[in-house]
């Protein structure tokens, strides 16, 4: 095992190391001697150590192998990524014995994508300006009357404490929304180099502090269905999936304006939050008419637009982000005149360790 380049190890059922080569050592940054008899707590991050012991439970229950994505951050700070493909250990009277494990480096692979991504991002850096500009106009016009308002109060002679205080936080409130929508914007380019658990309403909300505006001053209405009571929580990158949306509603957006330019046209879009036994479901519907059947099946192909200025990677990098780093699934399907976006991501899986561990 330490010819091999990959990390290897074989935990017991109860999680502990019982075998590893020298590259696992070197990963959790000890020995192999000092790895043996140990847990991965103590070793790596306990978020990581208590998602796995409930993936490695719940391959001990099904005997099926299993494979995953995961991140090391090594002591200088370097961020490496794995594959992890597991299987279980069966002793010679055919009895579950632990969990073997081999890592493979797809570090390299994981970079090439994230810079794709990021330059998706930045082609819809007009999209993005233009409704910051949107955000911004309300506040400005609410600022310049507050500082005619003062001007009229000296020229009147009338100024005192209470009015420069209220001019002071009413001020302030618009410069803090103002301070919020460039945050939020910011927060947007940002790669999100780690998977993170997060809620999906809120991330929603989040886009729509930054294109809500744009939408509303082009008169398209905007419906929000959440179909479950629960807060839907997804694992994967909070960013990036903030960015296939934002291009989606950006697609329904641009094409009811252009709908609404010819003839007036009452734009709907409609956000869905829905969740099914596997997956958690957002569904974008926008009644802009339905797509041809010629263009339907190339809609995620690289390079392929039907905007006259469209560099048309916004919904293949969709398709990579959801299906390739999210393990998920992205299509679309017409519904008489509406259009339907429908992105799937893999639920969290929750185990009760001890309970299936006692069972055994």
């Amino acid at each position: 095992m330490d010819a091999l380049p990959n990390p290897i190890y074989y935990k017991d059922i109860k999680g502990d190391f019982i075998r590893c080569n020298t590259r696992f050592a070197d990963l959790a940054s000890t020995s192999k001697k000092k790895v043996i008899g140990k847990s991965a707590y103590e070793f790596f991050p306990k978020s990581a150590a208590d998602r796995h012991k409930q993936i490695d439970v719940q391959i001990m229950k099904t005997l099926q192998p299993y494979e995953d994505e995961v991140h090391f951050i090594k002591k200088d700070g370097e961020v490496r990524y794995y594959n992890l493909s597991k299987a279980v250990c069966l002793d010679y009277k055919g009895m579950v014995a632990g969990i073997v494990c081999i890592m493979t480096d797809i570090t390299e692979r994981i970079k090439e994508k994230e810079l794709l991504i990021q330059q998706s991002k930045f082609a819809e850096m007009g999209e993005m300006i233009a409704a910051i500009a949107h955000q911004w106009n309300e506040p400005l016009v609410e600022l310049s009357a507050q500082i005619q308002k003062m001007q009229l109060f000296y020229s009147s002679n009338v100024i005192d404490k209470e009015k420069v205080s209220n001019f002071v936080i009413d001020s302030m409130v618009q410069i803090q929304y103002m301070s919020v929508t460039l945050n939020d914007f910011r927060n947007f380019l940002k790669p999100s180099v780690l998977k993170e658990e997060f809620e999906v309403k809120k991330a929603i909300k989040e886009i729509f502090e930054i294109v809500g505006k744009q939408i509303f001053y082009f008169n398209i209405k905007v419906n929000f269905e959440y179909n479950t009571n629960d807060e839907i929580m997804i694992y994967g990158y909070k960013n990036e999936l903030k960015q296939v949306l934002l291009n989606v509603i950006n697609n329904a957006k641009n094409k009811l304006v252009k709908l609404n330019e010819k003839n007036t046209f009452n734009g709907i879009i409609t956000i869905r939050i829905n969740e099914s036994k596997k997956y958690n479901i957002i569904e974008v519907i926008d009644n802009g008419g339905a797509i041809e059947g010629s263009i339907m099946d190339r809609l995620f192909d690289p390079f392929f637009t039907t905007k006259e200025n469209g560099t048309g990677i916004g919904l293949y990098m969709a398709k990579i982000i959801v299906e390739d780093k999210m393990s998920g699934k992205i299509e679309v399907k017409n519904d008489g005149k509406n259009v339907i976006f429908l992105i799937k991501i893999p639920k969290i899986k929750k185990h009760k360790y001890e309970d299936i561990l006692i069972r055994r």
